[in-house]
């Protein structure tokens, strides 16, 4: 996120602090107007609960505009109201005023003092350094610290093929010096790091690093822990799996950035703040101020969690969360509760009902970001398992498949072109026969990792089974989507893959057709499929465009 960006938020949120400093203003003068009604017996049967209420409310916003002293008041005062306000029958005066005396309509009337000393300290400092989105790199930039040229320069050459851009530094201060703010991934030898790994320690967001080295003992690979090391490979590194390997760590680093969050709270002013708080660090988020829009809201933007309060006036989280467990769909969303109530027993049992987890207001800004994050990050690594091939990471055959079917009706409906392709690895049986199942699982991973690279994040792809896969590129001519396979084929015949010191090449077939030009997606994806077989019996190894103007492309062998 840019300086300038980082400043709107900071201003936006000033703004909502100003914003909640008169609403509670409000709501305290309110609040004192009611026990005083309350002292004198003058109430009715839901006055009482309304009173909690408005402090449970004060409680659980407060400190998160600052305002903590305020938030811990208000909390003691509402613990002292509660056994009044779920009484099960009608209070009686005598109750009430027995619990609401003189001391305690002091310590209401005297909440509006800690409005007026301003206990938001380090607001401002903690909105100028709110957290920083760091988007990844157009280009995968990866560095390579090796003190045998080269050695070094193999590595380069093999990480090329598979879609990175590789450069190759001497020692790890000239990759500090270099700057590490743009670099998807660093990999140096074990001696470098552990003689100089202090190198990086300045660094605020140092990228995955992958250690390469000779030595296996425990305490060799300890010491490489200690030094922040994210990965360890032993030399001579085959460079597929070391590619396998870096893609595996850069794409857990991306995601764990990344995530859905859908906010529900009838607090106007504490919603935006949260929302205002998670997309500054990167989160995509959706607030829901009437618990009533929220299924409406999740079919439309599938979170991969979602925060809730606890009382939200007739609606209560839990109950909700119960809801929405009555969806199969919905039974694996987790389910945060976000609530100034840190009663225990009450926190199961809220838990009991759906939700997954507790966050106790107040929250700091910095640990609900982490907090959130770290929850994202999770949820997504679980959807994963489930939607996710296993060997390659790509989507499942049915999940490509509906998704291409989600790509074909946007282009029906808004009239833009896309195109679907099929594609095939030539001769892959031979490879399973003559080097083994592993070698053949290499070259699938390979292929896959390629596929990322080259094209876009809104791209699907897809493992349709076994040896082939499925890709649909929205928003693109065949023109240029015949480019961009031609490059795939390219770089997929240049890599060089290693098994019991043998060298072998895989080159690839590849079927496309123009998307909105038919009737169904299935449709497309058989033409594609026949594509793939014309270009299988020209001689493979190249690019073949079907449809009704079906027309060989080219063959790259």
């Amino acid at each position: 996120m840019s300086e300038e960006s980082l400043s709107e938020v900071a201003r936006k949120l000033e703004l909502l602090k100003l914003r909640f400093k008169d609403k509670a203003t409000k709501d305290i003068g309110l609040l004192q107007q009611a026990i005083d009604q309350f002292r004198v017996g003058r109430f009715g049967p839901n006055d009482v609960a309304a009173a909690y209420h408005s402090l449970h409310r004060l409680a659980g916003s407060a400190g998160s505009f600052g305002y903590l002293a305020l938030g811990e008041e208000a909390r003691a005062l509402e613990v002292m109201l509660k056994p009044l306000a779920e009484a099960s029958n009608e209070v009686a005066p005598e109750q009430v005023q027995s619990v609401i005396d003189e001391a305690f309509a002091w310590r209401v009337a005297h909440l509006i003092d800690f409005l007026s000393l301003d206990q938001a300290v380090g607001q401002r400092a903690a909105a100028a350094s709110l957290p920083v989105n760091g988007e990844m790199a157009t280009e995968s930039c990866v560095l390579i610290v090796h003190s045998d040229p080269d050695r070094a320069q193999e590595l380069v050459q093999g990480l090329e093929l598979h879609g990175f851009a590789p450069l190759a530094l001497p020692t790890l201060q000239k990759a500090a010096e270099y700057g590490l703010s743009d670099v998807t991934a660093l990999i140096a030898q074990d001696t470098q790091i552990l003689r100089d790994g202090w190198q990086l320690e300045s660094i605020s967001d140092t990228p995955p690093v992958i250690s390469l080295g000779a030595g296996d003992s425990f305490d060799e690979r300890y010491a490489l822990a200690e030094c922040g090391v994210d990965g360890f490979l032993g030399e001579p590194v085959d460079i597929p799996v070391l590619a396998d390997y870096m893609e595996r760590l850069i794409t857990e680093r991306e995601e764990s950035g990344s995530g859905r969050v859908m906010i529900v709270d009838d607090d106007p002013e504490l919603l935006e703040h949260y929302g205002l708080v998670l997309e500054a660090g990167g989160l995509e988020v959706w607030r829901v101020n009437d618990p009533a829009d929220i299924l409406t809201a999740l079919s439309e933007f599938r979170p991969d969690i979602v925060l809730m309060d606890v009382q939200m006036g007739k609606y209560r989280g839990p109950n909700l969360a119960q809801m929405l467990r009555f969806e199969p769909g919905w039974l694996g969303l987790p389910i945060i509760y976000l609530s100034s109530e840190d009663d225990r027993e009450f926190q199961v049992e809220a838990m009991a009902k759906g939700g997954d987890d507790f966050l106790t207001k107040p929250v700091s800004d910095d640990f609900l970001l982490r907090a959130v994050t770290v929850r994202c990050y999770r949820a997504r690594q679980l959807d994963k398992l489930a939607s996710r091939d296993s060997l390659t990471g790509l989507l499942k055959h049915s999940l490509a498949k509906s998704e291409i079917q989600n790509e074909h009706a946007r282009c029906r409906r808004r009239g833009e072109q896309a195109v679907v392709a099929m594609l095939d690895l030539d001769h892959f049986k031979q490879v399973n026969d003559r080097f083994g199942h592993r070698a053949g699982d290499l070259v699938i991973k390979g292929l896959a990792n390629l596929l990322r690279h080259q094209l876009r994040k809104s791209d699907v792809i897809g493992r349709y089974g076994g040896e082939e896969f499925v890709v649909a590129l929205p928003d693109c001519s065949v023109e240029n989507a015949q480019r961009i396979m031609q490059s795939v084929c390219k770089h997929m015949a240049g890599i060089e893959f290693h098994s019991d010191d043998q060298e072998f090449t895989v080159t690839l077939s590849v079927g496309m057709v123009p998307l909105q030009d038919f009737l169904t997606s299935d449709d497309a994806i058989d033409a594609a499929d026949q594509a793939l077989y014309q270009q299988k019996q020209a001689g493979r190894n190249g690019v073949w465009v079907g449809g009704d103007k079906s027309e060989r492309v080219r063959t790259l062998g």
